[in-house]
Formats: structure tokens, C-alpha cells, sequence
């Protein structure tokens, strides 16, 4: 099939989220499928003209075509306050405002004139707006989270009022969004059996199917390293969850460890660290920030415990399935490991109180046979349940079944509203 593949950001290097999700994604269908990749490049992933260069090379492996257009909020400090000045006045959610680009709507519909298109893959809710440029043919939604409801935990969680304000507002906005723009797809695709009953009560009667985020198992595999007793987390800090997640757990748990523990390390892995954590390490050595690093797995490898604080999020962490890949003993919060098929005391451990998580981490600790254990079964869930290449299969058939179901149709789907 000739497939054309609308992305909010350049899927590489894949370095956790939406990036490691899009490029294996694109990986895998790659194998069966001529893929037209339309992507908007981030500064902040995408740094240097060195690093465009690679990704483009790297992703002309798997795509036929790949183009690339600005993110116009992302060109300068004076672009950011003025787009999220705007987001308060205009009527649909700030990431649809965001990813408006005639340069992209230009290049698309080229593209669906000059080759013969099979199917639109659209990988986030914020590019909607652009399957009216394909209305007749069949087309996908991928929800990576329940935008509204991700939104929403982070206003609950939110002490500074107007940004508590801001984000309350988007939340209403892409709810809305979503119940309108849901039912024009063919199929949305939810990560998690959470994400898709959410969306269901959105949106009642659109039609669903999961493809869960996946793992490559053999990149991510379990060493034979001493551990070390030390803790790690993983995720870049400029996405407000990470930041949140490692804020509250230096604050919050990390103090009680250090209680059981004195001699315990920290390991806080991931770009944009903020400057309150950063202070924190300048004056304790036991918490370790070294901000972006290009491979994780050495420091995963040396830490006994992979720790997910997270209190904001949607979808599922893949994260989590990373460390669940490497055999690492999990603690997390219920949020940190939603959508994942886990079972609690086998293969990870759950606590949402600071003092019970505290608790569970000195615990293992100090049992490296308990460590050992949950590794070994979070190895074989990642092994027969996450692993990329049969996610790829599963989601070639939902492709082919939605080309084959609308050949027959032809529909018409309304005005872009903007």
C-alpha cells in the first residue's frame, strides 16, 4: 500500500515517548508499505542542520519520501509567547493552533495528487484538520493519550493559578475537539484498554482498536552488572510530567530512602533538567543529574530499582516498558504504569502514597533476591507481550482491514472548521 504519515514531530533518534513510538512504528510498516512521512522538526530534539541531516538519512530506510516543515511556535522565544497568547483567544486546542502550516497543507496535498494513496495514517489529534485534504480516502487516528484528560491531571495538579487556568481551558477545549473530530476517522487508535474506553465515553460509538506502545527487546535487554543501591528515572524534563514526576520524588520520597539508606543514589536521566533540580544536586551528592545522554542503558544497568513517580500522564510509558525489558525491579505510581498488562507483586510494584513508595524501593534495596525476581518476570511480559515487530503485524492488519471495509464507501467528511 502507498501510505502517507502525518507526524507532529521527526521521529528520531529515538530516544523515549513519541519519538522511540513513531520511529519503530515507521520501522515496522516500512516493511510491508510504501510510507510518505510528513513531520514537523522540533529545535529542541532536532538541534543542529548535523542532526536533521541524520534523521532524514535514517528515516529514508523505511519511508519513500520524507519532508520536513518548521513548527512555528518552536522558531523563537517571541513565537512562544505569542502562540500561547493566542491559545487564549482561539476557539480549538493550542496544539491544533500550533501545527497549522500552509507549508505542510501544500506539500500534503501534492503528495496525495501526484501518488496514489491507500490509506492516511494522522498520529496526533492536533493534525485532524488536515484529513479534509483526503476525504475519500480511508484514514487513521492515532491517540497517543487522551489529550483532554493528560490536560486535565496536569491543571489538578498545577499550583501556579494561571497556568492552572491555561491548562483547565485547553482541557475543556480538546474534549470538545476530540467528541467533534473522533467519529470523521475511519479507526482511532488508543494505546491502552483505559485510552480506549475514555474515548468511547467521548466519543460514543467511534471506532477503536489498540496498538500498544512496544519495546525493542533486543536493544533493551537485561546485563549482568553488579547493581548499584541506586534508584533511576528516565524522561526528558522539558515534557511537564517528567519534570513533575523527578520534582516530587526529590522532594516527597527520595528523603525517607535516604533515612534506610545513606549511602543510596539518585540517577535523573533526561534533557532540560530543571533548575530546581539542578540546585538540589549542587548541594547532594546522592542525587545525580546528567540531562540528556545518548544510550540509557549503562546507567539502567547499574541501578538496582527503576523508579516511575509519575502523577500526570495518559496512554502508557515506554519507559516502563524499556526498564520492564532490561529485567529491572519497578516501583511506580498507578498513573506511571496505566495501559501496561502488569501484575502487581509479580512484575512490578505499585505504590501512589510517598511513604509506601519510599518504603517498597529501601525494600528491594535491601532483598536483591526480590530484585531478581520481579526482573525476571518483567522480562518475560516485555518478551511476549510489548515486542515491536509483532505490533508492527497487528497494525498492518488493522490498515489493510480499514482500506478493504471503506473501498466501497465514498464519503465525505466537513469543512476544515478553522
Amino acid at each position: 500500500m502507498n501510505i502517507v504519515f502525518l507526524s507532529q514531530i521527526v521521529p528520531y533518534p529515538p530516544h523515549g515517548g513519541v519519538l522511540q513510538r513513531g520511529y519503530n512504528i515507521l520501522r515496522e510498516i516500512g516493511r510491508y508499505n510504501r510510507v510518505h512521512l510528513l513531520a514537523f522538526i522540533h529545535p529542541d530534539t532536532q538541534k543542529t542542520p548535523e542532526l536533521i541531516h541524520e534523521s532524514r538519512k535514517e528515516l529514508e530506510k523505511y519511508c519513500i519520501t520524507v519532508q520536513y516543515f518548521p513548527l512555528w511556535p518552536k522558531r523563537s522565544i517571541a513565537h512562544r509567547l505569542v502562540a500561547f497568547g493566542a491559545g487564549l483567544l482561539y476557539p480549538l486546542p493550542f496544539s491544533v493552533m500550533a501545527h497549522h502550516s500552509s507549508a505542510y497543507r501544500s506539500a500534503l496535498r501534492k503528495t496525495l495528487e501526484r501518488e496514489s494513496i491507500d490509506l492516511l495514517h494522522i498520529d496526533t489529534i492536533g493534525l485532524a484538520p488536515y484529513r479534509r485534504l483526503g476525504p475519500n480516502i480511508p484514514c487513521v487516528l492515532t491517540h497517543h493519550n487522551i489529550e483532554s484528560h493528560l490536560m486535565r491531571r496536569r491543571a489538578e495538579t498545577e499550583n501556579n493559578l494561571m497556568r492552572k487556568f491555561y491548562t483547565d481551558l485547553q482541557a475543556r477545549r480538546l474534549r470538545a475537539y476530540e467528541a467533534a473530530q473522533s467519529p470523521l476517522f475511519d479507526l482511532n487508535i488508543t494505546v491502552s484498554p483505559n485510552d480506549q474506553a475514555d474515548l468511547c465515553q467521548i466519543a460514543p460509538g467511534v471506532t477503536t482498536a489498540i496498538v500498544p506502545n512496544g519495546v525493542d527487546t533486543t536493544y533493551f535487554s537485561p546485563a549482568v552488572d553488579n547493581h548499584e543501591v541506586a534508584a533511576i528515572y528516565t524522561g526528558g524534563m522539558n515534557m511537564y510530567a517528567n519534570k513533575d514526576a523527578v520534582l516530587y520524588f526529590i522532594r516527597e520520597i527520595w528523603p525517607a530512602i535516604l533515612r534506610d539508606h545513606p549511602d543510596a543514589k539518585f540517577y535523573a536521566i533526561g534533557q532540560d533538567p530543571p533548575r530546581e533540580l539542578q540546585n538540589h544536586a549542587a548541594r547532594d551528592p546522592s542525587v545525580v543529574v546528567t540531562g540528556f545522554v545518548d544510550d540509557i542503558r549503562p546507567y539502567t544497568r547499574k541501578c538496582a530499582v527503576y523508579v516511575v513517580p509519575l502523577r500526570v500522564g495518559g496512554g502508557t510509558r515506554l519507559k516502563v516498558l524499556d526498564a520492564l525489558a532490561q529485567g529491572k525491579a519497578i516501583v511506580s505510581t498507578s498513573v506511571g504504569c496505566e495501559g501496561i498488562a502488569i501484575t502487581p507483586g509479580k512484575n512490578i510494584l505499585i505504590e501512589d502514597e510517598p511513604a509506601r513508595f519510599a518504603a517498597r524501593v529501601s525494600e528491594l534495596f535491601s532483598d536483591s533476591a526480590m530484585c531478581h525476581q520481579l526482573g525476571l518476570a518483567a522480562r518475560k511480559l516485555a518478551v511476549s507481550r510489548y515486542d515491536w515487530s509483532a505490533i508492527g503485524e497487528n497494525l498492518q492488519s488493522m490498515y489493510e482491514n480499514v482500506v478493504e471495509e471503506t473501498r466501497p464507501a465514498s464519503g465525505t467528511v466537513p469543512a476544515d472548521p478553522r
